[in-house]
């Protein structure tokens, strides 16, 4: 199918305004903002996901715009009105977006007819790794027994001082680089933090599982069967070509796996260290490599100098060589670790949290991130 990108529509000449570009796409009614004839999804990836499958038969939105994160975001009026006004919304599942947990509870007690497709409702998720996912058997500073959790310092007691979010940087980006160490409590450049007993900030499960399957194809795949039935459902005529768009999805996502399996099945070493938010254990589960990160689940934990000084042992440890980076989060702790180890460079990865304008100037959609990033940046760093 077609794709609708912004260098399309400039080149047919048509009239779209900049917050449906910066919607990411679907028959938004630039005068009013509504998808009366669609579907608005929460997540980027499911917002992909549900334009594979929707094709020509539905129109899919995605609510959050170009790079911004669905985790801590919210929604503004007007695109919570988009949401009343659009026959289904698409999200996650109960417990990963606060917001969008709000738009679904709001759309029930209002008795407002809109759609709800849960597309995790199905996937098989994996127990969050506790201690930033280091799972290893070095004799490393681990803290407690159980792991040093959210919340937690050397000492214990994490301070409550926040960090660069992320989708609050762009990856690479100079002035993310600073002298220094990392600090316990370091305030990120904007100075925010996450309130003292705001649990939900993060957008993140705390029910101990871990959130982010769509890293693994074949966990997205599920995914989209179940999107495809949701849509079935809503579309009943349109069926037929709603089943055929999925299982053509379904295959690339099976072609895609496969790629994955046999470019890092010839790897040289067994793990890969991510400094940022622990979003990529399902990668490392799929095709049998070990994943540390600086800090856990929520992309609003800061790391720690005890954090950065296990890092440190992990990389002499493993003799790791790249450094991994996520998208969307600063790049400043993977530069401190390159440069103060035998580290020699740091790496782009993405958890497919936002969404970047030049991904959609290059049409690339889910595949193609998970190939032209993660499988590359993953094939280097593990020596493959």
């Amino acid at each position: 199918m077609a794709k609708l990108t912004r260098r399309s529509l400039l080149a047919s000449g048509a009239t779209v305004t900049a917050g449906a570009l910066a919607g990411c796409l679907g028959s938004v009614d630039p005068a009013t903002g509504s998808n009366e004839n669609g579907v608005e999804a929460s997540f980027y990836v499911l917002g992909d996901f549900g334009r594979r499958v929707g094709g020509d038969a539905l129109d899919v939105g995605t609510l959050v715009p170009f790079g911004q994160h669905g985790h801590g975001w919210q929604p503004s009026a007007d695109l919570q009105r988009r949401v009343r006004e659009a026959r289904a919304f698409l999200y996650m599942g109960e417990g990963f977006q606060p917001w969008a947990d709000d738009v679904v509870r709001s759309l029930g007690e209002d008795g407002v007819d809109v759609a709800i497709i849960a597309a995790r409702d199905n996937v098989d998720l994996i127990d969050a790794a506790g201690d930033g996912g280091h799972d290893h058997d070095h004799d490393h500073d681990h803290g407690d027994e159980n792991g040093t959790h959210e919340g937690e310092n050397e000492s214990g007691t994490r301070d409550e001082g926040g960090h660069d979010h992320e989708g609050e940087h762009d990856h690479g980006d100079e002035n993310d680089t600073h002298g220094g160490d990392i600090h316990e409590g370091e305030h990120g450049e904007n100075g925010s933090h996450r309130e003292e007993g705001d649990e939900e900030a993060d957008g993140h499960d705390r029910g101990g599982k871990d959130p982010h399957f769509w890293l693994d194809p074949t966990r997205a795949a599920t995914a989209v069967e179940t999107i495809r039935d949701g849509f079935v459902d809503l579309a009943p005529d349109e069926g037929a070509t709603l089943r055929e768009n999925a299982d053509g999805f379904v295959s690339e996502l099976r072609d895609l796996d496969a790629e994955f399996e046999e470019a890092l099945s010839g790897r040289s070493k067994g793990a890969v260290l991510v400094a940022g938010h622990n979003a990529f254990q399902y990668l490392g589960e799929r095709y049998g490599f070990a994943v540390h990160a600086l800090t856990d689940l929520s992309p609003d934990d800061s790391p720690t100098t005890s954090d950065v000084r296990r890092a440190r042992e992990i990389i002499a440890a493993d003799d790791i060589e790249h450094v991994l980076a996520p998208v969307f989060e600063s790049d400043r702790a993977a530069k401190q670790l390159v440069a103060e180890t035998d580290a020699t460079e740091v790496l782009p990865i993405t958890a497919l949290a936002g969404y970047r304008e030049e991904w959609e100037e290059q049409d690339w959609g889910y595949v193609e991130v998970m190939r032209e990033i993660n499988l590359k940046s993953l094939r280097t760093a593990l020596g493959a």
